[in-house]
């Protein structure tokens, strides 16, 4: 029942909100095919040796409200994850496939409500990521503040 729920929040998309952005095991949605086939090289490296790594994705729209929603993406493992946590990707869709736009942010990823170019602001532990136009760019450390972290 709880992968059910997850593929329908997943498969509805979310509307544009600030916030920190959730993110889940969605074996089997549109959603989790869409993160494999992007980070098929990355799969493809962790296998290699020999790591099978977990795949967690979430959902945000970081432009406008009819846009299609980012897909935000973490491979977990002991060998993908080191002493600052997991990295997280961030892919846009792009016309035909997604492709990344912010590739290694680490800890958990907040949506902010300021934007630049059109694009909501991200932050991830202590760095702000703003849109420049093609990807998402470190602009500046952030404030120590709460992150969405219990």
């Amino acid at each position: 029942m709880k992968s059910y729920l997850i593929s329908l929040l997943l498969a509805a998309g979310p509307a544009w909100a600030a916030g920190p952005v959730t993110m889940a095991p969605a074996p089997g949605t549109p959603a989790d095919a869409a993160a494999r086939t992007a980070l098929a090289q990355d799969l493809a490296e962790a296998g290699r040796k020999g790591d099978k790594p977990l795949v967690l994705v979430g959902q945000a729209v970081l432009g406008k409200p009819q846009d299609r929603p980012a897909l935000f993406v973490q491979l977990q493992s002991a060998r993908e994850c080191g002493s600052a946590g997991c990295s997280t990707s961030v892919l846009l869709w792009s016309g035909a496939a997604y492709r990344t736009v912010l590739d290694g942010a680490a800890g958990n990823v907040v949506v902010q409500a300021g934007r630049h170019r059109g694009m909501a602001d991200l932050v991830a532990d202590t760095q702000r990521y703003v849109w420049n136009g093609q990807a998402y760019v470190n602009s500046r450390p952030v404030p120590n503040i709460n992150l969405g972290r219990r």
